[in-house]
């Protein structure tokens, strides 16, 4: 299933399939949450495609290889695990690039092209970015690398320069308010709410409302809000919010200042202090791996924003 926002940049690649103008490396950049991901999932599975179709046919040898994971040919390049701790690295590292170079160089099996996935590509490391650079410019045989990005603004110009972009656009927010409630069943208070905690991305909405978390935004928005117009005390509002993952609550406190702030832009009105509790709530996010006091942080805050009056 292709969502509605996609279609123009889904057809752009279906075209240049159809017409053989595809480029050896394509940059698929855009927000989080936009199905990229899935988007570039279906892109491959078409270069691979024995039939050469868009969408890919899924019964050819080819396509039932890869959606077994055992094709030769395709490659898919993301967080693996830590070989000595277990955990899911954070970074793309240069042995996956080296292993995806060794790959593309052998003779092709099914397909009669190689394709690539790497995602997000801004984590590759500046070692993975470097030996990734000669694949990129001049891939072996007919190998389509397709990279995608969430931010590519944090990517080197090197690799840039290399690919062409297909940008991938949000949903305007009457479009994604349509798909969230016809997607969810959702009321539209419902679903605009979810979207609001959603930064506007109708993905990450839908999972909100489906995993519960759409209500504990609500908690957090209503306890900011009771707070700035004296309705309860900072100790209430922390008893209310205390039961929350505390890097997801920094998050939504964070979104909900910025709109605040913005709120009080648009009327004109003083937003130096709430621009830098917005700030101090960012800060605070990237402290809970530390051992630092995430009670104290919070109490420090939510006084804070008590002072300032809706």
């Amino acid at each position: 299933m292709i969502y509605p926002w996609l279609e123009a940049v889904d057809a752009e690649f279906s075209e240049r399939l159809r017409n053989d103008r595809l480029p050896h490396a394509l940059l698929l950049s855009g927000p989080r949450e936009t199905g990229k991901v899935a988007l570039a999932d279906g892109f491959i599975a078409s270069l691979m495609c024995q039939e050469n179709q868009h969408p890919a046919c899924g019964s050819c040898r080819s396509c039932q290889l890869l959606k077994s994971g055992a094709h030769p040919d395709g490659h898919n390049i993301t967080f693996e695990e830590h070989p000595k701790t277990g955990e899911l690295r954070k970074v793309l590292v240069i042995d996956q690039v080296r292993r995806l170079i060794s790959a593309l160089n052998l003779t092709n099996t099914f397909s009669k092209r190689k394709a690539a996935l790497i995602h997000p590509v801004e984590a590759m490391n500046t070692n993975a970015v470097n030996a990734l650079l000669k694949t990129l410019e001049e891939p072996p045989g007919e190998t389509v690398l397709i990279l995608v990005s969430h931010d590519p603004a944090r990517l080197p110009a090197t690799i840039r320069s290399r690919c062409q972009n297909l940008q991938v656009r949000p949903p305007g927010s009457a479009e994604a308010l349509d798909w969230v409630c016809n997607a969810s069943e959702a009321g539209r208070p419902e679903a605009e709410a979810a979207l609001q905690a959603a930064a506007g991305s109708p993905l990450k909405a839908l999972r909100m409302l489906r995993d519960g978390s759409a209500d504990q935004h609500r908690l957090v928005s209503s306890a900011l809000l009771d707070l700035r117009t004296g309705g309860i005390s900072p100790g209430a509002a922390m008893a209310a919010l205390a039961d929350l993952e505390p890097e997801l609550l920094w998050s939504w406190i964070s979104l909900l200042a910025a709109g605040e702030l913005k709120r009080v832009i648009a009327n004109q009105g003083s937003s130096r202090a709430l621009s830098l509790l917005q700030s101090e709530a960012d800060r605070n996010r990237k402290l809970v791996p530390t051992p630092v006091r995430k009670d104290f942080l919070l109490q420090d805050w939510l006084i804070q924003w008590s002072r300032i009056r809706a």
